[in-house]
């Protein structure tokens, strides 16, 4: 991989961490039921859905009440999890892709040997006779 390749990955990287900051705050509030007991100290209009569960427009509306529905819940959730295996990656990724100070160089074309987990591509020359 080239200095070009390797800084657009790093540029990627860091835009994938940023848009999952800014997510996940966003989808733990989601998935957090409300209180019922603070209920009474909640302005008006928001607490739990009193709606259908299933339906996306309405789970879209309640959402924008600033009210608590089942649907936005469960799908908050999932994206939480979501998120959490993104994260996973990412740093594993990052673990892989930085070389240590003992790391062998590439062969000769490139890439890393067979050994290392790189690729087993070896060029032979095919003559077809009629």
């Amino acid at each position: 991989m080239n200095d070009d390749h390797a800084q657009l990955v790093a540029e990627l990287r860091a835009l994938a961490e940023t848009a999952l900051d800014r997510l996940e705050p966003l989808l733990q509030r989601a998935a957090a039921p409300h209180a019922q007991a603070g209920a009474e100290d909640a302005p008006p209009g928001t607490g739990q859905w009193s709606g259908c569960t299933w339906c996306p427009v309405c789970a879209l509306a309640a959402l924008i009440r600033g009210e608590q529905h089942d649907l936005v819940t469960l799908l908050a959730g999932q994206a939480s999890v979501l998120i959490a295996v993104l994260r996973q990656v990412l740093d594993e990724h990052a673990v892989h892709d930085t070389p240590g100070p003992d790391a062998p160089e590439p062969g000769p074309g490139g890439g890393a040997s067979e050994a290392d987990g790189g690729s087993a591509f070896e060029p032979i020359t095919v003559t077809i006779k009629h």
